[in-house]
Protein backbone atom coordinates (compact mmCIF):
# COMPACT_ATOMS: atom_id res chain seq x y z
CA UNK A 1 0.00 0.00 0.00
CA UNK A 2 0.89 3.49 -0.26
CA UNK A 3 2.47 5.21 2.85
CA UNK A 4 -0.06 6.42 5.29
CA UNK A 5 0.73 9.37 8.06
CA UNK A 6 -1.33 8.11 10.76
CA UNK A 7 -1.59 9.86 14.27
CA UNK A 8 -1.44 6.89 16.53
CA UNK A 9 -3.61 8.19 20.44
CA UNK A 10 -2.38 5.73 23.36
CA UNK A 11 -4.52 5.01 25.36
CA UNK A 12 -2.55 6.01 28.66
CA UNK A 13 1.60 5.53 29.39
CA UNK A 14 1.61 2.56 31.66
CA UNK A 15 2.71 -0.72 30.40
CA UNK A 16 -0.17 -2.28 29.61
CA UNK A 17 -0.71 -4.82 26.56
CA UNK A 18 -2.81 -2.32 24.36
CA UNK A 19 -0.15 0.59 24.95
CA UNK A 20 2.41 -1.91 23.89
CA UNK A 21 0.18 -3.40 21.11
CA UNK A 22 0.06 -0.11 19.69
CA UNK A 23 3.97 1.12 20.37
CA UNK A 24 4.68 -2.40 18.07
CA UNK A 25 2.41 -2.04 15.74
CA UNK A 26 3.56 1.71 14.98
CA UNK A 27 6.46 0.50 14.88
CA UNK A 28 6.11 -1.80 12.31
CA UNK A 29 4.35 0.50 9.84
CA UNK A 30 7.26 2.63 10.45
CA UNK A 31 9.75 -0.20 9.05
CA UNK A 32 7.24 -0.79 6.09
CA UNK A 33 7.64 3.09 5.04
CA UNK A 34 4.64 4.33 6.92
CA UNK A 35 5.23 7.44 8.96
CA UNK A 36 3.24 7.02 12.51
CA UNK A 37 3.17 9.76 15.41
CA UNK A 38 2.18 8.52 19.05
CA UNK A 39 0.51 11.06 21.27
CA UNK A 40 -1.08 10.89 24.91
CA UNK A 41 -2.56 12.34 27.37
CA UNK A 42 0.09 12.99 30.43
CA UNK A 43 0.11 11.25 33.59
CA UNK A 44 0.73 12.10 37.30
CA UNK A 45 3.88 9.76 37.58
CA UNK A 46 6.48 7.93 35.59
CA UNK A 47 5.64 7.43 31.93
CA UNK A 48 7.65 4.06 31.05
CA UNK A 49 5.73 3.77 27.67
CA UNK A 50 8.06 6.99 26.27
CA UNK A 51 10.92 4.85 27.52
CA UNK A 52 10.06 2.39 25.40
CA UNK A 53 8.59 3.89 22.56
CA UNK A 54 12.11 5.95 22.38
CA UNK A 55 13.76 2.49 22.64
CA UNK A 56 12.11 2.03 19.30
CA UNK A 57 13.28 4.91 17.73
CA UNK A 58 9.59 6.46 18.37
CA UNK A 59 8.63 9.57 19.80
CA UNK A 60 5.33 10.25 21.77
CA UNK A 61 3.70 13.36 22.38
CA UNK A 62 2.62 14.09 25.65
CA UNK A 63 -0.46 16.47 26.08
CA UNK A 64 -0.78 17.97 29.65
CA UNK A 65 -1.51 16.17 32.95
CA UNK A 66 -3.83 13.33 34.42
CA UNK A 67 -6.08 16.54 35.01
CA UNK A 68 -5.93 18.45 31.67
CA UNK A 69 -10.02 19.30 30.67
CA UNK A 70 -10.06 16.99 27.40
CA UNK A 71 -11.20 20.36 25.24
CA UNK A 72 -7.13 21.04 25.74
CA UNK A 73 -6.16 17.18 25.10
CA UNK A 74 -8.42 17.33 21.63
CA UNK A 75 -6.77 21.05 20.63
CA UNK A 76 -3.44 19.63 21.17
CA UNK A 77 -4.32 16.74 19.41
CA UNK A 78 -5.59 18.85 16.42
CA UNK A 79 -2.76 21.01 15.99
CA UNK A 80 -0.52 17.46 16.24
CA UNK A 81 -2.41 16.44 13.51
CA UNK A 82 -2.22 19.64 11.41
CA UNK A 83 1.72 19.69 11.75
CA UNK A 84 1.85 16.07 10.92
CA UNK A 85 -0.19 16.05 8.06
CA UNK A 86 -1.96 13.17 9.14
CA UNK A 87 -4.55 11.15 7.10
CA UNK A 88 -5.81 8.55 9.41
CA UNK A 89 -6.63 8.75 13.01
CA UNK A 90 -5.99 5.53 14.93
CA UNK A 91 -7.17 5.94 18.77
CA UNK A 92 -6.66 3.31 21.32
CA UNK A 93 -9.50 2.43 23.86
CA UNK A 94 -12.33 4.59 24.38
CA UNK A 95 -11.01 7.88 26.00
CA UNK A 96 -8.92 7.99 22.89
CA UNK A 97 -12.16 7.56 20.86
CA UNK A 98 -13.82 10.50 22.07
CA UNK A 99 -10.91 12.60 22.23
CA UNK A 100 -10.69 11.73 18.25
CA UNK A 101 -14.05 12.25 17.50
CA UNK A 102 -15.00 15.40 18.97
CA UNK A 103 -11.04 16.61 18.30
CA UNK A 104 -9.62 16.38 14.78
CA UNK A 105 -12.48 13.99 13.66
CA UNK A 106 -15.20 16.57 13.85
CA UNK A 107 -17.86 16.09 11.13
CA UNK A 108 -15.44 13.25 9.88
CA UNK A 109 -12.72 15.84 8.59
CA UNK A 110 -10.01 12.72 9.61
CA UNK A 111 -10.56 9.23 9.51
CA UNK A 112 -10.80 7.69 12.63
CA UNK A 113 -10.34 3.83 13.43
CA UNK A 114 -10.60 3.17 17.02
CA UNK A 115 -9.14 -0.21 18.29
CA UNK A 116 -10.92 -1.45 21.74
CA UNK A 117 -8.98 -4.72 23.31
CA UNK A 118 -11.06 -5.38 26.45
CA UNK A 119 -12.72 -7.74 27.83
CA UNK A 120 -16.44 -6.67 27.56
CA UNK A 121 -17.79 -4.50 25.47
CA UNK A 122 -18.31 -0.50 26.11
CA UNK A 123 -20.82 1.43 25.17
CA UNK A 124 -19.93 5.53 24.20
CA UNK A 125 -17.81 4.42 21.41
CA UNK A 126 -18.68 5.82 17.29
CA UNK A 127 -21.57 3.66 16.07
CA UNK A 128 -20.46 4.95 12.04
CA UNK A 129 -16.71 4.51 12.61
CA UNK A 130 -14.39 1.27 12.12
CA UNK A 131 -14.02 -0.59 15.68
CA UNK A 132 -11.31 -3.25 15.85
CA UNK A 133 -12.01 -5.65 18.51
CA UNK A 134 -9.39 -8.09 19.61
CA UNK A 135 -11.66 -10.94 21.25
CA UNK A 136 -13.60 -12.90 18.51
CA UNK A 137 -15.88 -13.42 21.64
CA UNK A 138 -17.19 -9.86 21.49
CA UNK A 139 -17.92 -9.66 18.10
CA UNK A 140 -21.60 -10.60 18.43
CA UNK A 141 -21.64 -7.66 21.41
CA UNK A 142 -20.04 -5.08 19.33
CA UNK A 143 -22.85 -5.90 16.56
CA UNK A 144 -25.60 -6.08 19.04
CA UNK A 145 -24.37 -2.58 20.25
CA UNK A 146 -25.08 -0.77 16.90
CA UNK A 147 -21.62 -0.63 15.34
CA UNK A 148 -21.64 -1.19 11.56
CA UNK A 149 -18.00 -1.74 11.12
CA UNK A 150 -16.77 -4.44 13.31
CA UNK A 151 -13.54 -5.72 12.36
CA UNK A 152 -11.20 -8.74 14.36
CA UNK A 153 -8.01 -8.33 14.78
CA UNK A 154 -6.63 -10.11 17.65
CA UNK A 155 -3.74 -8.74 19.99
CA UNK A 156 0.03 -9.26 18.05
CA UNK A 157 3.12 -10.46 19.67
CA UNK A 158 6.69 -9.45 18.53
CA UNK A 159 7.71 -13.35 17.88
CA UNK A 160 10.82 -11.93 16.42
CA UNK A 161 12.06 -10.77 19.47
CA UNK A 162 10.16 -12.40 22.19
CA UNK A 163 11.41 -15.69 21.24
CA UNK A 164 13.20 -18.60 23.29
CA UNK A 165 17.35 -17.51 23.93
CA UNK A 166 16.93 -13.80 22.85
CA UNK A 167 17.40 -12.76 26.50
CA UNK A 168 19.22 -13.49 29.85
CA UNK A 169 17.17 -15.60 31.52
CA UNK A 170 20.27 -17.21 33.67
CA UNK A 171 21.16 -13.31 34.79
CA UNK A 172 17.78 -12.89 35.69
CA UNK A 173 17.96 -15.91 38.00
CA UNK A 174 21.33 -14.76 39.27
CA UNK A 175 20.19 -11.13 40.14
CA UNK A 176 16.82 -12.74 42.38
CA UNK A 177 19.11 -15.45 43.57
CA UNK A 178 17.11 -17.95 42.00
CA UNK A 179 19.43 -21.67 41.55
CA UNK A 180 19.52 -23.22 38.28
CA UNK A 181 17.55 -26.13 40.21
CA UNK A 182 15.18 -23.97 41.44
CA UNK A 183 11.47 -24.51 39.76
CA UNK A 184 10.70 -20.34 39.02
CA UNK A 185 7.29 -19.27 38.28
CA UNK A 186 6.60 -15.71 36.54
CA UNK A 187 3.89 -13.36 36.71
CA UNK A 188 4.43 -9.75 34.42
CA UNK A 189 1.45 -7.81 35.08
CA UNK A 190 0.21 -4.50 35.80
CA UNK A 191 -0.91 -4.96 40.08
CA UNK A 192 -4.15 -2.99 39.23
CA UNK A 193 -7.78 -4.43 40.67
CA UNK A 194 -9.01 -4.19 36.56
CA UNK A 195 -9.65 -7.47 35.32
CA UNK A 196 -8.77 -8.60 38.15
CA UNK A 197 -5.40 -9.16 37.51
CA UNK A 198 -3.90 -8.19 40.93
CA UNK A 199 -6.35 -10.83 42.53
CA UNK A 200 -4.43 -13.43 39.52
CA UNK A 201 -1.04 -12.60 41.22
CA UNK A 202 -2.41 -12.84 45.17
CA UNK A 203 -4.15 -16.28 44.12
CA UNK A 204 -1.16 -17.42 42.93
CA UNK A 205 0.33 -16.28 46.39
CA UNK A 206 -1.19 -18.52 47.81
CA UNK A 207 -1.05 -21.24 45.76
CA UNK A 208 2.92 -21.64 46.27
CA UNK A 209 2.62 -21.67 50.18
CA UNK A 210 0.07 -24.55 49.96
CA UNK A 211 2.59 -26.42 47.51
CA UNK A 212 5.05 -25.84 50.37
CA UNK A 213 7.77 -27.00 47.48
CA UNK A 214 11.33 -25.92 48.77
CA UNK A 215 12.03 -26.00 45.09
CA UNK A 216 9.49 -23.58 43.73
CA UNK A 217 9.57 -20.33 43.39
CA UNK A 218 7.58 -17.06 42.48
CA UNK A 219 8.82 -13.73 40.71
CA UNK A 220 6.18 -11.17 40.06
CA UNK A 221 6.73 -8.49 37.56
CA UNK A 222 5.16 -5.33 37.61
CA UNK A 223 4.05 -1.93 39.44
CA UNK A 224 0.58 -0.12 40.19
CA UNK A 225 -1.77 0.21 43.06
CA UNK A 226 -1.94 -3.19 44.87
CA UNK A 227 1.77 -3.75 44.76
CA UNK A 228 2.50 -2.99 48.44
CA UNK A 229 -0.83 -4.67 49.48
CA UNK A 230 1.03 -7.74 47.33
CA UNK A 231 4.41 -7.60 48.92
CA UNK A 232 2.75 -7.67 52.38
CA UNK A 233 0.84 -10.76 51.02
CA UNK A 234 4.25 -12.28 50.39
CA UNK A 235 5.96 -11.19 52.89
CA UNK A 236 3.50 -13.01 55.12
CA UNK A 237 3.87 -16.01 53.28
CA UNK A 238 7.81 -16.21 52.82
CA UNK A 239 7.75 -15.62 56.65
CA UNK A 240 5.73 -18.35 56.91
CA UNK A 241 7.73 -21.11 54.51
CA UNK A 242 11.01 -19.68 56.28
CA UNK A 243 12.50 -18.71 53.10
CA UNK A 244 12.29 -16.03 50.19
CA UNK A 245 9.50 -18.11 48.03
CA UNK A 246 7.81 -15.37 46.65
CA UNK A 247 9.48 -12.07 45.31
CA UNK A 248 7.94 -8.97 44.65
CA UNK A 249 10.84 -6.96 42.54
CA UNK A 250 8.77 -4.16 40.98
CA UNK A 251 8.03 -2.96 37.08
CA UNK A 252 10.49 -3.59 34.70
CA UNK A 253 10.76 -1.89 31.34
CA UNK A 254 12.02 -5.21 29.67
CA UNK A 255 10.85 -8.08 31.15
CA UNK A 256 11.81 -10.45 28.68
CA UNK A 257 14.46 -11.74 30.47
CA UNK A 258 11.97 -12.42 33.16
CA UNK A 259 9.94 -14.78 31.10
CA UNK A 260 13.25 -16.62 29.42
CA UNK A 261 13.86 -17.31 32.93
CA UNK A 262 10.49 -18.96 33.88
CA UNK A 263 9.98 -23.11 34.20
CA UNK A 264 6.37 -21.69 34.22
CA UNK A 265 4.58 -18.54 32.59
CA UNK A 266 1.12 -17.43 35.07
CA UNK A 267 -1.10 -14.24 33.84
CA UNK A 268 -3.97 -13.26 31.03
CA UNK A 269 -3.87 -11.34 27.59
CA UNK A 270 -0.45 -9.94 26.10
CA UNK A 271 1.68 -11.13 28.95
CA UNK A 272 0.35 -14.91 28.65
CA UNK A 273 0.82 -15.03 24.84
CA UNK A 274 4.14 -13.36 25.45
CA UNK A 275 5.18 -16.23 27.77
CA UNK A 276 4.12 -18.69 24.81
CA UNK A 277 6.41 -17.20 22.78
CA UNK A 278 8.89 -17.91 24.58
CA UNK A 279 8.24 -21.54 24.38
CA UNK A 280 6.82 -21.23 27.92
CA UNK A 281 3.94 -23.50 28.91
CA UNK A 282 1.32 -21.02 30.86
CA UNK A 283 -1.36 -21.11 33.12
CA UNK A 284 -3.84 -18.33 32.41
CA UNK A 285 -5.59 -16.54 34.64
CA UNK A 286 -8.78 -14.80 34.59
CA UNK A 287 -11.87 -13.37 36.53
CA UNK A 288 -13.48 -15.00 39.52
CA UNK A 289 -10.50 -17.15 40.50
CA UNK A 290 -10.54 -18.52 36.51
CA UNK A 291 -6.76 -20.66 36.10
CA UNK A 292 -6.76 -23.11 33.43
CA UNK A 293 -3.61 -24.56 31.96
CA UNK A 294 -3.30 -23.57 28.12
CA UNK A 295 -2.85 -26.80 26.25
CA UNK A 296 -4.34 -28.54 23.22
CA UNK A 297 -7.81 -29.33 23.87
CA UNK A 298 -11.48 -27.94 24.38
CA UNK A 299 -9.74 -24.40 25.87
CA UNK A 300 -7.92 -23.67 23.12
CA UNK A 301 -10.31 -21.59 21.24
CA UNK A 302 -12.11 -19.74 24.56
CA UNK A 303 -8.48 -18.75 25.92
CA UNK A 304 -7.98 -17.17 22.08
CA UNK A 305 -11.26 -16.02 21.63
CA UNK A 306 -11.23 -13.59 25.20
CA UNK A 307 -7.38 -13.11 24.74
CA UNK A 308 -6.40 -15.57 27.26
CA UNK A 309 -8.60 -14.80 29.72
CA UNK A 310 -11.41 -16.80 31.37
CA UNK A 311 -14.19 -16.92 34.18
CA UNK A 312 -14.25 -18.83 36.86
CA UNK A 313 -16.79 -20.35 39.31
CA UNK A 314 -15.93 -17.69 42.43
CA UNK A 315 -14.38 -19.70 44.97
CA UNK A 316 -10.81 -18.01 44.26
CA UNK A 317 -9.61 -21.22 46.53
CA UNK A 318 -5.65 -21.69 45.81
CA UNK A 319 -5.89 -25.61 45.23
CA UNK A 320 -6.87 -25.86 41.66
CA UNK A 321 -4.15 -23.61 40.95
CA UNK A 322 -1.74 -25.14 42.95
CA UNK A 323 -2.68 -28.99 41.59
CA UNK A 324 -2.22 -27.12 38.02
CA UNK A 325 1.49 -26.45 38.79
CA UNK A 326 1.99 -29.35 40.67
CA UNK A 327 1.02 -31.47 37.29
CA UNK A 328 3.87 -28.80 35.52
CA UNK A 329 6.42 -28.52 38.06
CA UNK A 330 6.87 -32.43 38.40
CA UNK A 331 6.48 -33.15 34.61
CA UNK A 332 9.48 -31.56 32.54
CA UNK A 333 8.77 -33.32 29.75
CA UNK A 334 5.27 -32.22 29.68
CA UNK A 335 6.78 -28.27 29.94
CA UNK A 336 9.07 -28.54 27.32
CA UNK A 337 5.90 -30.05 25.56
CA UNK A 338 3.75 -27.32 26.34
CA UNK A 339 6.21 -24.59 25.37
CA UNK A 340 6.77 -26.22 21.83
CA UNK A 341 3.62 -26.54 20.50
CA UNK A 342 2.94 -22.87 22.74
CA UNK A 343 5.29 -21.26 20.46
CA UNK A 344 3.93 -22.50 17.24
CA UNK A 345 0.69 -22.06 18.02
CA UNK A 346 1.66 -18.07 19.07
CA UNK A 347 3.62 -17.62 16.14
CA UNK A 348 0.54 -19.11 13.85
CA UNK A 349 -1.90 -16.88 14.85
CA UNK A 350 -0.74 -14.35 16.76
CA UNK A 351 2.70 -12.58 14.72
CA UNK A 352 3.34 -8.69 14.85
CA UNK A 353 3.71 -9.14 11.62
CA UNK A 354 0.13 -10.48 10.43
CA UNK A 355 -1.46 -8.05 12.70
CA UNK A 356 0.18 -5.19 11.32
CA UNK A 357 -0.65 -6.51 7.47
CA UNK A 358 -4.45 -6.48 8.58
CA UNK A 359 -4.51 -2.79 9.81
CA UNK A 360 -2.64 -1.77 6.82
CA UNK A 361 -5.46 -3.44 4.93
CA UNK A 362 -8.29 -1.58 7.13
CA UNK A 363 -6.55 1.85 6.65
CA UNK A 364 -6.11 1.42 2.91
CA UNK A 365 -10.28 0.68 3.33
CA UNK A 366 -11.07 3.53 5.38
CA UNK A 367 -8.84 5.86 3.27
CA UNK A 368 -11.08 5.26 0.07
CA UNK A 369 -14.33 5.45 2.06
CA UNK A 370 -16.46 8.62 0.90
CA UNK A 371 -19.28 10.19 3.03
CA UNK A 372 -17.21 10.77 6.73
CA UNK A 373 -19.55 13.77 7.59
CA UNK A 374 -22.62 11.80 7.44
CA UNK A 375 -21.55 9.24 9.94
CA UNK A 376 -20.12 11.28 11.96
CA UNK A 377 -23.27 13.23 12.35
CA UNK A 378 -25.16 9.93 12.96
CA UNK A 379 -23.37 9.14 16.12
CA UNK A 380 -23.73 13.10 17.18
CA UNK A 381 -26.66 12.10 19.71
CA UNK A 382 -24.99 9.35 21.26
CA UNK A 383 -21.54 10.84 21.88
CA UNK A 384 -22.94 13.83 23.41
CA UNK A 385 -24.75 11.92 25.71
CA UNK A 386 -22.27 9.72 26.88
CA UNK A 387 -19.18 12.86 27.11
CA UNK A 388 -21.87 15.43 28.44
CA UNK A 389 -24.92 14.90 29.13
CA UNK A 390 -24.51 11.55 31.39
CA UNK A 391 -21.68 12.60 33.25
CA UNK A 392 -23.54 16.04 34.23
CA UNK A 393 -26.53 13.97 35.39
CA UNK A 394 -24.21 11.75 37.34
CA UNK A 395 -22.93 15.11 39.24
CA UNK A 396 -26.07 16.27 40.07
CA UNK A 397 -27.15 12.78 41.51
CA UNK A 398 -23.85 13.01 43.64
CA UNK A 399 -22.66 9.80 42.08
Amino acid sequence: MRPVRVLVHLNNLALGGAQLNAVDIARTLRDRGHDPVLFAQGVAGPAPLVEVAAGHGLDVVVAGGPDTPHADVRRRLGRLAAEHGSQLLHAWEVRAARNSYFGPGRYGRLPVVTTFYGIRMLRGLPRHQPLVLGLGALMGDGRAFGHRDVSLIEPPVNTATDAPGLADGSAFRHEHGIGDDELLLVIVTRLVPALEKDAGAELTVDAVRQLDDPRVRLVIVGAGPSLESLRIRAAAVNAALGRRAVLVPGQLADPRPAYQAADVVLGMGGSALRGLAFGKPVVVHGAAGYTAVHEPGPLVEPHASRCMYGFGDGSRAPGTLAAQLRGLLDDPARRADLGAWGRQWVAGRFSLESVTSAFEDLYTRVLARPGRTVGWLKDLEQMTRYEFTKPAALRLLGR
